[in-house]
Parts: C-alpha cells; sequence; structure tokens
C-alpha cells in the first residue's frame, strides 16, 4: 500500500514539473513572441501644402504629430516647413526680412513648433513658433542654427556654428522672463549632437578624427561621453537617442556599415545588431523607450564600397525585419517607402515614401 502511494505520489509530482515546465515554456514564447514578432503597419499619408507638390519629413510626437517641409514642383530653396497635428495640416511661414525657406524640425504636444528657416541670406536660422509668433531663437552674427527639439520646460536643443567658429557645437537655448529671448549654454566638447530625447539627453559624432559616436548626459553641465569601439572599427557615429538614453547609429570598418545600438542599461556598450538574411552593410538611425529600432540595410560587395540598394529595416526586441514585408497591402497600395525617419514611443514610425512618382511623407501605424 506504502508503495503503490508512493508511486502515486511521485507521479503526481512528475506531472506538476512537467505543468510547471509547460507553463514556463508557454512564458518563453510570450516573450520571444512580445519581443521578436513583428506587428503589421498601416500607412497613413500626410498631405501637402497647398502650392506645393511633395512633402518630406522630419520629426514625430508621441501623440502622432507630424513636421517637416513641403517643395514646389521645381524644388529649390523656397520650400516651407509644415506641421500635421491632430489631423491638420497647417504651414509654418517663414522669418522676417525676405526668408526664403523653413522646415519644421519638431512640434511639442502644447503646438510649440522649432525647426530652422533664412531671413533672406539662405543661412539657417534656429526659431520657435508658438501661435502666430516665430521667434529667431539666436541670431548669431553669420553662422547657421539647427533647431531640433524642445521640452516640456521650453528648452530648445540644437547646434550651430558661429561666425568665426571652426566646427558645429550643440547647443541648449533656454528661455528667459523676457518673451522671445532665450540663454545658450554650448554643450561641451569637440563634436555635433544630431539627435536629443525628451530629457535633453544628446547623441552625435566627433569633430575630431577619428570619428566616434557621442553621447551627452543631461546633467549637470552635461558632459559628453565618447561610445566605445571595437577595435576592427574605423569610426563610428550616433544618429539617434531614445528617451530611456539607448543611442543607435553606425561603425566602419574598412569597407562596411554596421547598425549599433548602445544601451543605456549596460553603460553604453555597443552591441552590433543582427542583420536581415543576405545583407552585409546597414545602418540604425533612431528608436523608442520599448526598444523598437529602425535603419536600413543592404548588401556590398566585399572590399569595395558598391553597395546594393538600401531597404527599410525594422528591428524589435533586436530581430530585424523588413519593413516592406509588414506593411497593410491595402493602405500601402502604390506606396514606395524610401527611408525610415524617426519612431515615437507608441512604435509609429515616420517613413518619407514616393506615391505616384512624388516624395510624400507617411505615418506607419503598428497594427493591434
Amino acid at each position: 500500500m506504502f508503495s503503490s502511494n508512493l508511486h502515486t505520489t511521485l507521479c503526481s509530482y512528475h506531472s506538476l514539473l512537467r505543468s510547471i515546465a509547460s507553463l514556463w515554456m508557454i512564458s518563453l514564447a510570450i516573450v520571444a513572441h512580445a519581443q521578436g514578432t513583428p506587428t503589421s503597419y498601416r500607412l497613413n499619408p500626410v498631405p501637402v501644402l497647398a502650392k506645393y507638390s511633395s512633402g518630406y519629413p522630419v520629426g514625430i510626437n508621441d501623440a502622432g504629430d507630424v513636421s517637416g517641409y513641403c517643395q514646389p514642383a521645381v524644388e529649390g530653396n523656397s520650400y516651407e516647413g509644415f506641421v500635421f497635428r491632430n489631423g491638420v495640416l497647417s504651414a509654418v511661414g517663414k522669418l522676417p526680412k525676405k526668408g526664403n525657406y523653413s522646415s519644421a524640425a519638431y512640434v511639442s504636444p502644447t503646438g510649440v513648433i522649432v525647426g530652422s528657416a533664412d531671413t533672406g541670406d539662405f543661412r539657417p536660422q534656429g526659431f520657435v513658433k508658438t501661435g502666430a509668433s516665430m521667434i529667431n531663437v539666436f541670431p548669431n552674427n553669420g553662422g547657421n542654427t539647427h533647431a531640433l527639439r524642445i521640452d516640456a520646460t521650453g528648452r530648445v536643443y540644437g547646434y550651430f556654428i558661429g561666425g568665426r567658429s571652426a566646427g558645429w557645437q550643440g547647443a541648449v537655448w533656454t528661455p528667459t522672463t523676457r518673451a522671445g529671448v532665450y540663454t545658450q549654454t554650448i554643450l561641451p566638447g569637440a563634436a555635433m549632437p544630431v539627435a536629443f530625447n525628451a530629457l535633453g539627453q544628446a547623441a552625435g559624432y566627433t569633430n575630431t578624427s577619428p570619428q566616434t559616436a557621442t553621447f551627452w548626459s543631461h546633467l549637470g553641465t552635461r558632459p559628453i561621453n565618447i561610445l566605445p569601439r571595437l577595435p576592427s572599427w574605423g569610426t563610428s557615429v550616433a544618429y539617434g537617442i531614445a528617451d530611456n538614453g539607448d543611442v543607435v547609429g553606425s561603425a566602419h570598418p574598412a569597407f562596411s556599415s554596421l547598425p549599433v545600438v548602445w544601451r543605456a542599461s549596460t553603460r553604453h556598450l555597443p552591441e552590433l545588431l543582427p542583420f536581415l538574411a543576405g545583407d552585409n552593410y546597414g545602418q540604425a538611425t533612431a528608436a523608442n523607450q520599448t526598444g523598437v529600432i529602425i535603419g536600413f540595410g543592404a548588401f556590398g560587395q566585399p572590399g569595395t564600397w558598391n553597395i546594393g540598394p538600401r531597404h527599410p529595416v525594422v528591428w524589435h526586441g533586436t530581430i530585424p525585419h523588413d519593413l516592406n514585408s509588414l506593411l497593410d497591402p491595402v493602405t500601402s497600395a502604390g506606396w514606395q517607402i524610401v527611408s525610415l525617419v524617426q519612431v515615437n514611443n507608441s512604435g509609429a514610425i515616420l517613413a518619407a515614401a514616393t506615391f505616384e512618382g512624388r516624395r510624400r511623407a507617411a505615418v506607419l501605424t503598428p497594427i493591434p
């Protein structure tokens, strides 16, 4: 009797272990699915301003508001910035003193727009637009200024080169108590930031040789950090930064470009992103705080700069996918994705595309 009971108990115990193991495997499968299985994307076109024929995307915020610029049929230096917010398309306008062009880089959740425009001499100047008021953030005496981002406190982030400067520098422009007046803080280091996140952290690359990816903190004096390189890399560049501090870009061994992520969770140690089958050349351009990374891939003939056609790539949980294969066939009919520009924290991807032979902006929205 005792032996029979023991046998029954052991069988029940083994059955329980098998059940736990099964649940564990299911849990792993669910995690893998969440990290690696792509969703499909619905294509939502962004309209073009009246009297213009093409649209170029620059930025997207977490609400899905898009910023960029539109070009006339004969493209040149007369383009104008736009914002597509809450389903309404509006023109940014141009700076006084006979401005020739403008481009909107980012629109805050409250509708404040930042970007670049000229005052008649074709030199870009950073602007802030609130309502109908368009303010030149930093008239820099013959230099160039690019405003890239604005945070919740009204601080503006970007880069500039002064009239007597030897190289590009990062900067933060902080509003003062006087309306339309800003103080400038120059980011440390001989380097140029090309992307900022919601905290004011920045990513970019050094102006000195060898060109190396960089990260600026948002604390204290906003120190610059040179991001680690592997021995085989000649140079590296950072192009994007997520709100969680993850930095993405590319590394460059001889005759190559490799997509890289420097994760904040590993103190920005470099991690090579995998290629799609058949690719050996690529770049990561932007990322969001949930781990979605966008960029492109291609095949390059080894030992040469003969690079084949590029195709848009999205990494979900470090697993690469050709974005064209994920597009909803109904909404994307007739569209060709040229490149992926930004991804917001909801997973919506801002893309440069063509439709009926014209450049257009489009938002690729994940389908649940």
